[in-house]
């Protein structure tokens, strides 16, 4: 117990002035304050998952801080199309191309928001603009046969070179994207499913019935459809679809857990993906942490890179050991989410202690930080990984 209290002292002490850093004054385009990534010298946008799990840290710290989801959320719907699509990517001068389209966290962060504020009176002036949001990737990223969501091309994913959808081959040579729109990706379609059910949520706290149930039937059909078509009985684990052939894409990578975050697996589902792969030493289990990419692919790497692409071919990410972590705990793995949270938070203290700083990713084998140093994002959420 005094070590579990020093490992939360230690993070709390640091981390106490950086939760300050990342809040942005209104600037351009930008009419509401905002979550940046540090540092602001590199990253001076909004960015949609960024923001999201910065505002999901700070508002589980202090609830007053919803402030900044719900300014998030606002921002991105005055800067939205007629027909609701919105990129990623705002900056403080307009629309940043790289990210076709805001990733399904809107309704998520606007009912968190709304819970933490005590106040969801907000919400029904915007919500024709708040449905077509959401709803856009139905009308132009959406595989009609499969009825399941694609994303845009990997970049749009956040996991910018996850081989699950990304078919670069850095260590011998570079093959680039799949087809844009062409993979009917896991977590596109775990957090599609955790965003219906937030807009179907808040959409029956505002009086909107209608809505509120045909979410709830949208989100259902989504997790019978990646039962069906994206769970592999087989191998025990979901994998995503190239819909161009009707295959699987076989490798144990970061998307492949999401599920486990979304609740959408069943306990033996949860149980098989679990053991078999996310805490096996063979996959994705170091010493540091849960890798991005399973230690027994051929692409497994841990270059450090920022561009093109950051790198979740191997290394470890923080955001995605918080992703990992909830999972754990949805299913019962109350005592192996403490392991790989704790080893979280020794990895980034000691590269706090020995740097001063913490970085965007780690290498698995090593634990030496590779790309971004002095990044200052959803790597806060490392303090509410350790618990209160």
């Amino acid at each position: 117990m005094a070590q579990d209290n020093n490992l939360r002292e230690r993070i709390s002490t640091y981390f106490r002035p950086l939760r300050e850093i990342v809040k942005q004054p209104p600037n351009g385009v930008l009419k509401y304050s905002y979550l940046s990534p540090a540092p602001q010298s590199v990253y001076k946008e909004l960015w949609d998952w960024d923001a999201f799990f910065m505002g999901v840290s700070l508002t589980d710290r202090n609830p007053d801080d919803g402030i900044f989801l719900k300014n998030w959320a606002l921002n991105y719907i005055i800067n939205a199309q007629p027909d609701g699509k919105v990129p990623g990517c705002l900056t403080p001068e307009g629309y940043d191309p790289r990210l076709n389209h805001m990733k399904p966290f809107l309704a998520q962060g606007i009912l968190i928001a709304s819970k933490a504020l005590n106040d969801f009176t907000w919400i029904k002036k915007n919500w024709d603009v708040i449905k077509k949001i959401v709803l856009y990737r139905e009308s132009t990223m959406w595989n009609n046969k499969y009825d399941l969501a694609v994303w845009f091309d990997s970049m749009e994913s956040g996991a910018d070179n996850n081989v699950a959808a990304y078919r670069g081959d850095y260590l011998n040579h570079d093959a680039g994207d799949y087809p844009k729109k062409s993979i009917i990706a896991v977590d596109a379609n775990a957090y599609t499913y955790q965003e219906y059910m937030s807009i179907s949520e808040i959409a029956s706290v505002i009086g909107m019935a209608e809505d509120s149930q045909f979410f709830e039937r949208r989100a259902e059909t989504v997790r019978c459809n990646m039962q069906e078509h994206l769970w592999s009985d087989v191998d025990g684990i979901f994998w995503n679809l190239d819909s161009s052939t009707g295959q699987f894409i076989k490798h144990v990578s970061f998307s492949c857990f999401v599920p486990l975050y979304a609740k959408l697996a069943t306990q033996e589902q949860a149980k098989l993906m679990i053991e078999n792969y996310l805490l096996s030493r063979a996959h994705m289990q170091s010493k540091f942490g849960l890798r991005t990419l399973s230690a027994s692919d051929p692409l497994y790497n841990n270059i450090n890179m920022l561009k093109p692409h950051s790198n979740w071919q191997g290394p470890i990410w923080p955001i995605a050991n918080y992703i990992y972590v909830v999972g754990l705990k949805n299913y019962g793995y109350n005592s192996e989410a403490k392991r790989v949270s704790d080893e979280i938070a020794a990895l980034v203290l000691t590269d706090l202690d020995k740097n001063g700083c913490m970085h965007e990713d780690y290498d698995a084998e090593t634990g030496e930080p590779l790309a971004a140093p002095n990044f200052i994002s959803w790597n806060l959420l490392v303090e509410n990984m350790l618990g209160n």
